[in-house]
């Protein structure tokens, strides 16, 4: 995937290798959160996780890599735009909903707001 502002100098990707493979990658973009325009936040644009190791904690240590890079980077809000379906495993890591379920437009999945006060 492409997201528009990937190129921007303060947006950074990480991923996850395993035997040379890439297995998990995120793109994490300065943005604050719409509703707390105040505090310095960063936008979790996307993530995913091959299916392969998928509940093998791969996510999660990419996940915590990212948040401690928006910490170092002077976020005070981490948030995104989080299916539902995914909304136990960032509760797991400190993320809280913020604002009622909505279907997303491109993809056709239901997703709600989560923001992690850092």
């Amino acid at each position: 995937m492409v997201f528009d502002g990937d190129d921007e100098p303060t947006t950074f990707h990480l991923g996850v290798r395993a035997d040379d493979e890439i297995v998990a990658i995120s793109t994490w973009m300065a943005r604050r959160y719409p509703d707390l325009p105040a505090l310095a936040g960063y936008q979790l644009r996307g993530m995913a996780i091959d299916r392969s190791m998928q509940g093998a904690g791969v996510g999660g240590r990419l996940l915590v890599a990212g948040v401690e890079r928006c910490i170092e980077l002077g976020a005070v809000v981490v948030w995104a735009r989080a299916r539902v379906t995914a909304l136990a495993f960032y509760e797991r890591h400190g993320f809280t909903t913020h604002g009622p379920e909505y279907t997303d437009l491109t993809t056709g999945l239901q997703h709600i707001d989560i923001v992690r006060t850092l």
